[in-house]
């Protein structure tokens, strides 16, 4: 009954019988010490002690795009080329108190009309940021009005927080002027049936 090596330290026998043939391979040993502290730091609340740790910008645009661009502004003037700007503009967000910037064109605050008093004074510090992306309801106390369930993988939300760490006037893409928009095809043809072009 000769079995199968797993994993390069593990030979199983028989269903019931495993023996070491011989100890870890320091690489498995430090790829499960980082899967330990990645599931660790998934699924605990960070606090703002700590630090954020390097991240891909352009791969934070796109997962912000993918995730974020539904209901939230990257842009200073609230415009949303993407979605429908239901929530607060993400410009300038790391730092801000929750509450401080109008949410889409008609909601006071961030969380709706219903801020509780847990998350009415939220600074949205790096840890702020990633305990909310990976559960807005436990941040703001309560369920949350938009369709948004959380990411639990780090690096995701490290290169988002990143990408939003660009969304400042330094960065000069931010003050270009908006594009204009162009009317649909029926707006068009309405202009011209009526004269009103």
């Amino acid at each position: 009954a000769g079995g199968a090596v797993r994993g390069g330290n593990v030979r199983v026998l028989g269903a019931d019988r495993v023996v070491h043939c011989c100890p870890p391979t320091p690489d498995i040993m430090a790829s499960a010490a980082a899967q330990a502290a990645k599931a660790t730091l998934e699924n605990r609340d960070l606090d703002d002690s700590w630090q954020l740790p390097d991240g891909n910008v352009k791969r934070g645009k796109a997962l912000f795009k993918k995730h974020c661009a539904q209901c939230h502004s990257m842009f200073p003037d609230g415009r949303n080329i993407l979605g429908t700007s239901q929530g607060p503009t993400m410009f300038n967000v790391c730092g801000r108190v929750s509450g401080e910037e109008t949410v889409g064109r008609a909601r006071p605050n961030e969380f709706g009309d219903t801020l509780s008093d847990k998350t009415r004074q939220v600074v949205w510090t790096d840890a702020a940021l990633m305990n909310y992306m990976r559960d807005p309801s436990k941040t703001s106390g309560g369920p949350v009005t938009m369709n948004f369930e959380g990411i639990k993988d780090v690096q995701t939300r490290v290169d988002i927080v990143q990408f939003l760490h660009s969304l400042t006037w330094d960065n000069p893409i931010m003050s270009e002027t908006p594009p204009s928009k162009q009317p649909n095809i029926l707006t068009t043809y309405w202009r011209k049936m009526t004269g009103s072009a």
